[in-house]
């Protein structure tokens, strides 16, 4: 299955690709930061049009990967310090 939507994927033309993408990876940051103030679950949302950005494009690329070791730095640090507790 993942290698039929991979082969489709891979038919559409790149322009038509980073049309699509950029909406749908806009779209769910723009969806998430309004969820940081409303009820559900922003951050998640925020990381995950990030990381669909990220698969068309360079730049958002390099956010994800900040993202992801700014978290791991905190993860460390919550568990140095408060699971001691």
């Amino acid at each position: 299955m993942k290698n039929l939507l991979e082969q489709n994927w891979k038919k559409i033309p790149q322009s038509v690709r980073k049309i699509f993408v950029f909406v749908a990876g806009w779209l769910t940051v723009v969806a998430g930061v309004a969820m940081l103030a409303l009820p559900g679950p922003g951050w998640a949302a925020i990381f995950l049009g990030f990381a669909i950005l990220a698969t068309e494009f360079t730049s958002a690329r390099q956010v994800k990967e900040l993202f992801i070791q700014k978290f791991q730095v905190i993860l460390a640090w919550y568990k140095k310090h408060i699971k001691k507790r």
